[in-house]
C-alpha cells in the first residue's frame, strides 16, 4: 500500500525565500543582460547585431546558470540533482549558442554558424524541458515512497523536500519547452522554417505560461503576486514574438518584423528580470518583518 506524506499546513502566506541574495542577484542580472542584448540587436536585424549585443546575450544565460549553481545544494534535495544538472546544462547551452558571434559577429551571416545557433538553442530548450520533467518524476517518487524519501536525502522534515508544484504545472511547462526546442531545431538549414516550426515555438511558450498559471496560488503566496504576474507576462510575450511567423513564415525575411522579434523577445526576458527583482524585494521585506517580530 502506498503511503502518502501530507506536508504540514503553512502558518503564514509570507514564507521564507531560501535562495541567497547572490543567487537571486545573478539571476536578475542574467535575465536583464539577455533581454537588453536582444533589444540592442534589433537595429541591425537585417545584417548582424553588434558585439555588445552578443556579449550580453552570452553573459545572460551564463549568469543564470551560475545562479542556479550557487543554490545547488538546496535545489538538489528539493527537486533532485538530475533536474538541477539538466537545468544548469540548458542555461550553459543557451550561452554557448551565441558565443561564436560574441568573438566574430559577422559569423551570424554564415549558414553553418546559423545552423549552430538553432541546433544548440533548440537542444537547450529541450534540455530545460527534460529538467522540469525530472522534477515531476522526483515528485512522483516522493509521493510513492513517503518518508523513505526523507531518509534518502538526510533531511528530517518531509515538507522541506516536497515538490509543491502540481504535475499539471510541471508537465505543462516541460512539454512547452520541449515543443519550443523541437520547433527551433526545424530551422536548421532553413531559418525561415515552416509554419509548423513557428507554431510549435508559439505553443511551447504558451504552455510554459499555462504551467505558471496552474501554480499561481502557491507561487503568489511564496514569491508574491507581482513576481508571478511578470513571469506570466514574460512567457506570453516570448510566445507573441514568434506569432507573425506562425501566421505567415514569409515574414521572416522582413526587416521590420525582424526588429520586432528581437525587441519583443528582449522585452519578455526583461519581464523575467523584473519578476526576480520583485522576489529580491519580497525576501528583504520578509526578513525585515522576521527581525522585528
Amino acid at each position: 500500500m502506498t503511503t502518502v506524506v501530507t506536508a504540514p499546513a503553512e502558518t503564514s502566506s509570507r514564507m521564507a525565500i531560501r535562495a541567497s541574495y547572490a543567487s537571486l542577484g545573478l539571476a536578475f542580472v542574467g535575465f536583464l543582460f539577455y533581454g537588453l542584448g536582444n533589444i540592442l540587436a534589433s537595429p541591425n536585424s537585417s545584417t548582424y547585431p553588434d558585439r555588445l549585443s552578443w556579449v550580453l546575450q552570452c553573459a545572460g544565460p551564463l549568469l543564470a546558470a551560475i545562479a542556479v549553481t550557487l543554490h545547488i545544494d538546496h535545489l538538489s534535495y528539493r527537486i533532485s540533482r538530475s533536474a538541477v544538472v539538466l537545468i544548469i546544462a540548458g542555461a550553459f547551452m543557451q550561452s554557448a549558442a551565441v558565443a561564436p558571434y560574441m568573438f566574430k559577429p559577422v559569423l551570424f551571416l554564415q549558414s553553418g554558424w546559423f545552423d549552430w545557433y538553432y541546433a544548440v538553442w533548440g537542444s537547450s530548450m529541450i534540455t530545460l524541458g527534460l529538467g522540469l520533467a525530472a522534477v515531476a518524476i522526483h515528485k512522483e517518487k516522493q509521493i510513492e515512497r513517503g518518508l523513505a524519501q526523507v531518509t534518502d536525502v538526510g533531511a528530517t522534515d518531509p515538507a522541506d523536500i516536497t515538490v509543491h508544484a502540481s504535475f499539471l504545472s510541471l508537465i505543462s511547462a516541460s512539454v512547452g519547452l520541449i515543443l519550443n526546442g523541437l520547433g527551433t531545431l526545424q530551422q536548421i538549414g532553413s531559418p525561415a522554417a515552416t509554419r509548423e516550426a513557428w507554431v510549435l515555438q508559439v505553443l511551447g511558450m504558451v504552455l510554459v505560461a499555462a504551467g505558471i498559471i496552474a501554480h499561481i496560488t502557491r507561487l503568489g503566496d511564496h514569491i508574491g503576486k507581482g513576481s508571478v504576474a511578470f513571469g506570466i507576462i514574460g512567457s506570453i510575450v516570448l510566445a507573441v514574438s514568434c506569432l507573425p511567423y506562425a501566421v505567415d513564415p514569409h515574414t521572416f525575411t522582413s526587416s521590420t518584423w525582424g526588429q520586432a522579434y528581437w525587441n519583443v523577445w528582449g522585452t519578455g526576458a526583461v519581464c523575467g528580470a523584473i519578476a526576480i527583482g520583485l522576489v529580491i524585494l519580497r525576501k528583504r521585506s520578509i526578513e525585515a518583518e522576521s527581525a522585528t517580530s
